[in-house]
């Protein structure tokens, strides 16, 4: 008998406005200890606070590791993301300042970050809980209308 969140499942429509957002570092120096570090440290923070004021509009997040550290994370809208990046009782504007002041452009520690207002989209999970998108939104079983990768990009609002 198949195990509940074993089954095919795709998001739900997410509202107008979510957003995906990509945002990492890269060691580009590994002497410079203090600098990447210092670095790395900042996002748990950031991420630890977003979890305890889900009003700050990030609704769910995942942490890679690879030749570059990547958290993924999905928020209500791009005003929400801005609103988290320049609020100064938050941990991310101070910890940019400093950034800046200390790291950017030295070679020591690289960051980046991409912005995407979610639009045409398809998912698809099978085989384990929500995931991404689906997890950010909510999931629905796929069925008739949802059972192909065209058929939900057609589902997708213009």
């Amino acid at each position: 008998m198949p195990r509940p969140d074993a089954r095919r499942l795709t998001n739900q429509t997410p509202p107008p406005g979510t957003t995906l957002f990509l945002i990492g570092m890269r060691v580009t120096n590994p002497l410079r200890v203090r600098a990447w570090l210092s670095v790395f440290l900042a996002m748990p923070r950031m991420l630890f606070h977003l979890r305890r004021h889900t009003d700050a509009g990030m609704l769910t997040y995942r942490l890679y590791v690879g030749s570059s550290l990547m958290v993924l994370s999905y928020w209500r809208s791009p005003e929400d993301l801005r609103r988290f990046a320049a609020d100064a009782d938050a941990p991310h504007l101070p910890a940019w300042r400093w950034f800046n002041k200390r790291f950017a452009d030295t070679n020591s520690v690289g960051i980046w970050h991409e912005t995407y207002v979610i639009g045409d989209h398809e998912t698809i999970s099978s085989g384990m809980p929500p995931w991404g998108l689906a997890e950010a939104v909510g999931a629905e079983p796929i069925g008739r209308g949802s059972a192909t990768a065209a058929a939900r990009l057609a589902r997708c609002p213009v």
